[in-house]
């Protein structure tokens, strides 16, 4: 299946690393500024390539101390535009329409679009779970961090 968007992606230089989008680098500065883990391109899957592996720190008694997330990043403005790709395939880290059922080595899949109010991922934290989104996970301002990436990976033709 071909996904179509009318974004250009530009090659963007963050961290030493030469991203495919700026949006990408954009996510990477993100992560940075809310403390989460992450690494690039971290594998191919059955299927799939996820963009970022991410950790993020949980302080939750029943949880470990962070979750894994393998995400993809695209220029959607809603989750809706993600619907049939494969990266909303593993909510709670397993697919589940096939037999036997895929696992990833991490809690989720997840969903990233053109900022941070645009996620989605699905996912145990305590005795729980359910439908997560990054300003579940951000006790700063998000937009505030969102700008700062936006500053640290913008275009500069020096």
């Amino acid at each position: 299946m071909t996904f179509r968007y009318n974004i250009q992606a530009h090659e963007t230089e963050y961290r030493g690393i030469r991203f495919r989008s700026r949006l990408e680098a954009r996510w990477a500065a993100f992560f940075d500024l809310a403390g989460w883990r992450w690494e690039y391109e971290p594998f191919d899957l059955v299927g799939w390539s996820p963009d970022f592996a991410i950790e993020i720190p949980c302080g939750h008694s029943e949880c470990a101390e962070c979750h894994k997330l393998l995400v993809e990043v695209k220029p959607f403005f809603a989750i809706s535009d993600f619907a049939g790709m494969p990266c909303l395939d593993y909510p709670f880290g397993s697919d589940h329409s096939v037999d036997p059922p895929r696992h990833i080595p991490a809690d989720a899949s997840a969903a990233f679009g053109i900022n941070p109010r645009v996620t989605y991922w699905e996912m145990t934290h305590g005795a729980g779970g359910g439908v997560e989104c990054v300003k579940n996970w951000i006790h700063d301002d998000l937009d505030i961090l969102w700008q700062r990436a936006g500053v640290l990976v913008r275009y500069n033709p020096g």
